[in-house]
């Protein structure tokens, strides 16, 4: 009976959805975006990186793209932290919304995999960013 259970669940016999697997990736792949153009935007305003904390002396459209970058980051960790896994647990409490837990697994997995990969921007920039 327990081998039963655990063979339906598997996904061998779930169909992955393209749209799911799309709209699961497109967050993360957005900050990653979005993070590596404000390096990069940054870096040609300034002709270098940021000698000091914050904002001071920003052109007006380096500020707001920072600030949509910093907000859109933090609204992916709020979700990641609070809301996806009480989904998560919703899901799997409901039997017929137990096909949609991998979308919602594979969402963290790719904000922490982004996040992985945004750690390997210069220095001086990540000094930057977590302050």
């Amino acid at each position: 009976m327990e081998y039963e259970l655990l063979v339906n669940f598997s996904l061998g016999q779930m169909k992955i959805s393209r749209k799911g697997v799309v709209l699961s990736s497109l967050p993360s792949v957005m900050s990653l975006g979005l993070f590596y153009s404000l390096a990069l935007h940054m870096h040609q305003s300034l002709g270098t990186w940021p000698a000091s904390i914050g904002e001071r002396g920003f052109p007006r459209l380096l500020v707001i793209h920072a600030n949509l970058c910093v907000y859109f980051f933090m609204a992916l960790v709020l979700s990641g932290v609070f809301i996806v896994p009480a989904i998560i647990a919703v899901c799997l409490a409901t039997p017929g919304w137990r096909h949609s837990v991998p979308y919602f697994v594979l969402y963290v997995m790719l904000f922490f995999a982004c996040w992985g990969v945004m750690q390997f921007a210069p220095e001086p920039f990540l000094n930057w960013w977590r302050d």
